[in-house]
């Protein structure tokens, strides 16, 4: 039996899960085009009438969705360079350069992942409180980087790991230094990893309610789910406005996935192979 056959039954016993996993989100995105009698009708599945483009205009403008959104984006694009410029440097020193307690070094980081957030969120508030940083974008970006370190840096070493120790040794014959050998060598032959954590930020980033919950207060910094969910609260009877706006919140984040999921499993499965 060739591999593409063998496939085949595995295809056919994950499509009820992935019919169970799609199917609200098609609801919510036909939904979002009808009229409120429309909503209302037995079959949720039927097709509107007319495309109704105008709710979602109508949702955009009394909703503030593009301070959100503005918000959302300036929060995202904060965390991700953070984080680059953390974990992959970080993951390079704990893969290829030797130091007394690197072995101890990287499990204190990994044990950052079997800590959660909200075991730690009153010290953390206490922290930004004292750096009045509280109800600002600096302060979650910077919760939100510290937060994501421990597998950013897991995830990095796990990839350079795999790189040959000949190459570094290379490098230094011809005068570089650990800095020049990471931006020049192990970055631009790390892009699966360097996608995926991305990626990985970003999913998180956006979707983040919790820590903005606790840090954003006013509704001027407030990131896209906080700003949803107040939406949504002050418009609860108005099921056209509240669909199309959860549309909006969701539609970006998924269009970046779409676009890099093959360099994302790549990055996942190069690193876990590598490690």
């Amino acid at each position: 039996m060739s591999v593409r056959n063998r496939e085949w039954p595995m295809a056919l016993a994950l499509t009820p899960a992935l019919i169970l996993i799609l199917a609200p989100f098609v609801w919510l995105v036909i939904s979002s085009f009808k009229t409120e009698a429309e909503i209302g009708q037995a079959d949720p599945f039927t097709w509107p009438a007319d495309l109704m483009w105008r709710n979602y205009l109508d949702a955009w403008q009394i909703g503030g969705f593009g301070d959100l959104v503005g918000n959302s984006l300036i929060n995202l694009i904060g965390v991700v360079i953070l984080s680059l410029i953390t974990c992959a440097p970080a993951g390079y020193a704990l893969a290829k350069i030797r130091f007394p307690g690197r072995e101890w070094l990287f499990y204190a980081f990994i044990l950052g992942l079997t800590v959660p957030v909200q075991a730690i969120v009153i010290p953390l508030y206490q922290v930004l409180f004292g750096l009045n940083l509280v109800n600002t974008l600096t302060g979650i970006v910077l919760v939100q980087v510290s937060n994501g370190i421990p597998f950013g840096i897991f995830l990095m070493r796990s990839f350079f790991i795999g790189v040959p120790d000949e190459l570094i040794e290379a490098a230094k014959i011809d005068g570089a230094s650990h800095f020049q050998i990471l931006t020049k060598v192990f970055l631009p032959i790390s892009t699966p990893a360097v996608q995926a954590l991305v990626i990985i930020s970003a999913l998180s980033t956006w979707n983040d309610f919790f820590l903005p919950l606790i840090v954003l207060i006013s509704p001027e910094v407030q990131t896209l789910p906080l700003g949803l969910v107040r939406f949504a609260s002050t418009y609860a009877s108005d099921y056209r406005l509240v669909f199309s706006g959860t549309v909006i919140s969701f539609l970006p984040i998924i269009l970046l996935y779409i676009l890099m999921q093959r360099r994302f499993t790549e990055g996942l499965t190069q690193g876990a192979i590598k490690g």
